[in-house]
């Protein structure tokens, strides 16, 4: 027969078995190839900035400018006020010492003075008004201390018209005086509170 003349069987076999493996190459290098880049993410846009504030028109600045000054008097008014609570707290604790110092004084003074003692019995016997017959109650201790012939004369009464007593419910220095027309107390606490209470009125009177 005629035609393209055949190569011969071992040619046939040696160039068919390159053509055997360029499969699994090609293969091989399709796999290796890396993969495509994956596209970024688009970010997102930053919130928008707040617009400035503002400026506040006129009447209401004057507004505010008069509710600032009507908290400012507020203030200053209760500042005014503690001040003065604080001012006449001070002063009534100073009195209180004052005449708590004066009674111990005078308790001292009368229990060891007949003279400091007569001249507050004394005092009790101008209150005693025009009475004949007077009671004079003393602390016991205080009595042998007060002659009745003084106590009497003090009273421009007789001597028989004067009556000095012991009275265990006094304490050294008091003197409470009987009459025709009731009693007068001349204890030494009522004497202080008596001052304390004119000293209070006449401070209260400053301040005001």
């Amino acid at each position: 027969m005629t035609g393209t003349p055949r190569p011969p069987a071992f040619l046939a076999a040696h160039t068919a078995a390159p053509s055997m493996r360029a499969a699994p190459f090609a293969v091989a290098v399709n796999a290796a190839a890396p993969a495509a880049p994956r596209p970024a993410e688009p970010r997102a846009a930053p919130p928008p900035e707040p617009p400035p504030p503002s400026a506040p028109e006129a009447p209401a600045v004057e507004a505010l400018r008069a509710e600032a000054l009507e908290r400012v008097a507020h203030a200053v008014e209760v500042l005014r006020l503690q001040a003065g609570r604080l001012a006449e707290q001070a002063r009534t604790d100073a009195l209180e010492v004052g005449f708590q110092v004066a009674r111990r004084i005078l308790e001292a003074e009368v229990s060891t003075s007949p003279e400091a003692l007569f001249a507050l019995v004394r005092a009790a016997l101008r209150k005693a008004g025009g009475s004949r017959r007077v009671t004079v109650r003393l602390h016991p201790d205080d009595v042998p201390r007060v002659a009745p012939a003084a106590v009497a004369e003090a009273a421009g009464l007789s001597a028989g018209a004067i009556e000095v007593a012991g009275d265990a419910s006094l304490e050294r220095g008091d003197c409470v005086v009987d009459t025709d027309f009731g009693r007068v107390d001349g204890r030494l606490r009522t004497r202080l509170e008596e001052l304390h209470r004119a000293a209070q009125a006449a401070a209260e009177e400053e301040v005001a």
